[in-house]
């Protein structure tokens, strides 16, 4: 048996429009400078109380309350307007077909999506039925901290050995590895490759179709 368990934004769905939308919507009402693209997109995967303290150091208590509500009623706008703010990655969906007809596979899905936001996605694209387990950023501790992943893992009885952590940022890696996992990077997310193996990423795959035949090729003991 073995449990693949994959990141969301930036592995199964490309939501960068929507995120980099509503931070800058929230920044501009409450009057805080707006950080660049680049660092709303490197942020993606932290809880987003962590990544909004990091772009907006300066920012009072008050000040980061208010661009957090904000944020959220935008980021929930503009989900709801357009799919272009949660649009599945070409091959991800064939990918999680294969995966959940094997007998002995289970998946899961661990994000910092809130459970509004994943259960948006997995009903959109009519992937529900293939995970043995979802976590969300109201679930636990958020990323790099190891909790979630290792609830998905008790939820399907499985070990570290018997697990895959895919995704597209440290985060992601850095929680793999204090869960003892297995951890493959993705080089079509947030951030680079370089920062994925400077985490510790023990495989990287660098668009969908080597993902597919990575996993193919791993074998998983337990």
């Amino acid at each position: 048996m073995r449990l693949v368990v994959f990141d969301c934004d930036g592995t199964l769905v490309d939501s960068q429009q929507t995120i980099v939308s509503a931070t800058t919507e929230a920044f501009e009402i409450v009057g805080v400078p707006v950080p660049a693209r680049p660092d709303i997109l490197s942020a993606v995967g932290l809880p987003i109380e962590v990544a909004m303290r990091r772009h907006a150091p300066a920012a009072d208590d008050d000040q980061i309350d208010e661009i957090l509500t904000l944020y959220r009623a935008a980021h929930i706008r503009m989900s709801q307007q357009s799919d272009r703010g949660q649009v599945l990655f070409d091959g991800m969906k064939a990918i999680i077909e294969k995966l959940g007809q094997e007998a002995q596979t289970r998946l899961g899905i661990v994000t910092m999506k809130s459970r509004r936001g994943l259960n948006r996605v997995v009903d959109a694209y009519d992937i529900r039925s293939y995970f043995s387990t979802l976590k969300s950023a109201d679930d636990g501790p958020g990323k790099p901290a190891p909790d979630l992943l290792l609830d998905a893992m008790a939820a399907c009885d499985v070990s570290a050995a018997q697990t895959i952590m895919i995704g597209d940022t440290s985060f992601d890696m850095l929680m793999a590895k204090a869960a003892g996992v297995f951890a493959i990077g993705v080089g079509w997310g947030y951030q680079s490759v370089e920062e994925i193996v400077e985490a510790g990423a023990d495989a990287i795959a660098e668009h969908p179709d080597q993902l597919a035949q990575l996993l193919e090729s791993l074998s998983v003991d337990g």
